[in-house]
């Protein structure tokens, strides 16, 4: 039987965030202009985008035994997501966030990994154990790399499309392009990997990337929008202009709509241009994950419904 459905394995983490005034102060101290704490991690991001249009998304990983492990699964539950997949961890606190987001939108975060930390090839085969693969799994690499291979190797022999996104980038990160189907990073991680300047053009990338090992690659250009190469074919993707609020989840609503899309057996032209919409939509404001309200206004950008034909609404 063929597998069905979308698993997202990785990170949990509460982000605290920060949102930084115009004006810079002296002596390393910096008046915010808001505070939010959010449900966040690269995996959470992208299940509780995915989660707008398919609830019945899963989602593995660790959070600690504590108030912010709480937190995390509540929000989980408000989306509709099980949290059968969440391991709570007495050794270790939740993993946590802490981001700083300039007037421009751009951030940067220092992660405290916590319990994500302890994530394990152990806890892949143990959830295997007890589930059905997926026809998707999604992964990143914001926890411990051997629970990342173990993931990628184990949901690919049994059938399942492995979607990495090469994120945040290790010095072992090009290893791992030959274990996925699709992998997804943006151009400084794509230039990181191979060693090249930043200013390699994006088709002499696509075709390094290959070389490489990476079977799809693709490529997000930030306002450049997104550029792949599937099959032999250089499929590209432009996006419309946004005013920039929170820019933190962006790469992971862009991943989870096109694995979205995929799963719902669009063409990968389209799965790439709901990708765009979705981080363009999400730059636009602070929440870092996709909305149900999102999906149907990228639904009419593309003038198709992400799910499939058959299935209605």
């Amino acid at each position: 039987m063929r597998p069905t459905g979308i698993c997202v394995v990785g990170s949990l983490n509460v982000d605290l965030i920060a949102y930084l005034g115009a004006e810079v102060s002296a002596a390393s101290y910096v008046t915010g202009q808001n505070f939010e704490m959010a449900a966040g991690g690269k995996s959470l991001n992208a299940a509780m985008s995915i989660a707008s249009l398919d609830p019945t998304v899963t989602l593995v990983g660790r959070v600690g035994s504590d108030h912010l492990g709480d937190f995390i699964t509540g929000a989980l539950r408000e989306r509709g997501i099980t949290t059968e997949g969440i391991i709570r961890d007495d050794l270790a606190h939740t993993g946590v966030g802490h981001v700083r987001v300039n007037p421009e939108g751009e951030y940067d975060t220092v992660v405290v990994p916590g319990a994500n930390g302890n994530f394990s090839p152990a806890d892949v085969d143990a959830y295997l154990e007890d589930h059905e693969p997926p026809a998707f799994v999604v992964l990143n690499l914001e926890v411990p790399l051997p629970a990342v291979r173990r993931a990628a190797t184990r949901f690919r022999e049994l059938g399942s499309t492995v979607v990495l996104n090469l994120s945040p980038v290790h010095a072992e990160a090009k290893d791992l392009l030959g274990l996925a189907d699709v992998v997804v990073m943006n151009l400084s991680e794509a230039c990181h990997v191979l060693n090249v300047p930043q200013s390699t053009d994006v088709p002499l990338l696509l075709k390094a990337l290959r070389e490489a090992g990476a079977k799809t690659p693709v490529l997000t250009l930030g306002e450049g929008g997104v550029a792949a190469l599937s099959g032999n074919d250089l499929v590209q993707a432009a996006v419309e202009p946004i005013r920039v609020v929170n820019s933190v989840g962006a790469g992971d609503s862009f991943l989870g709509a096109m694995v979205l899309a995929m799963a719902n057996e669009h063409p990968f032209p389209v799965c790439l241009r709901a990708a765009n919409e979705a981080g363009r939509l999400v730059c636009g404001r602070s929440e870092s994950f996709l909305t149900p309200a999102d999906v149907l206004h990228i639904e009419n950008v593309l003038g198709v419904s992400l799910a499939r034909a058959s299935a209605g609404r």
